[in-house]
């Protein structure tokens, strides 16, 4: 699981539980027992009613359609966030010459960024493999070493690590998109 997805998994889930852990408190604390001890500001309802008193909600309009919308759209929130977990899951299974044989786009990605940065002039490489039904894509994008010249680097990994991964994913054809980049001088004092 990446890092980012397992903090944005986290955060989501410890907002959910601080939210119900606030209702749970509240209509705890407000019980006759213990609304005589509480401060001023809290909301507590008045004595002999109930959390939510229905008689006292249905006389305003907007009530019904804004708790309706709010938790059609909490469900849908969650339910796609459901969905999600399963589909980035391990990345997509790209076809292979057999039609029983896959392989996951993540494992294909991660060949091919360290066979990237192996080659001279190469001092990072990130590689990522968006679905895609028809032809398979693949997006590259390198970081040079200083004084790296970008026409021979583009060529020795258009002649190895892309033709490589082509050559994997035969007969179905893969779309490359390189972007090179170097860190200046500037950029490396900053850090």
């Amino acid at each position: 699981m990446s890092p980012l997805r397992n903090a944005v998994n986290r955060t989501l889930l410890a907002l959910t539980g601080a939210a119900l852990l606030a209702g749970g408190a509240w209509s705890a604390l407000t019980s006759d027992a213990l609304a005589g001890r509480l401060p001023g500001w809290w909301p507590a309802p008045d004595t002999g009613t109930v959390l939510l008193d229905r008689a006292g909600l249905r006389g305003h309009g907007w009530w019904t359609p804004v708790v309706v919308a709010g938790t059609a759209c909490a469900l849908l929130l969650c339910l796609a966030w459901l969905l999600a977990q399963f589909r980035r899951g391990g990345g997509r299974r790209l076809p292979l010459a057999g039609p029983p044989l896959t392989l996951r786009s993540r494992a294909l990605a991660d060949v091919v960024a360290r066979r990237v940065e192996a080659a001279d002039g190469v001092r990072r490489a990130q590689v990522s493999l968006p679905a895609g039904r028809k032809r398979s894509r693949a997006r590259v994008r390198v970081l040079l070493e200083p004084g790296a010249e970008p026409g021979p680097v583009l060529r020795r990994l258009t002649h190895g690590a892309l033709d490589e991964a082509r050559a994997s994913l035969a007969p179905h054809p893969l779309a490359v998109r390189v972007r090179m980049s170097v860190r200046t001088a500037r950029e490396r004092r900053a850090r």
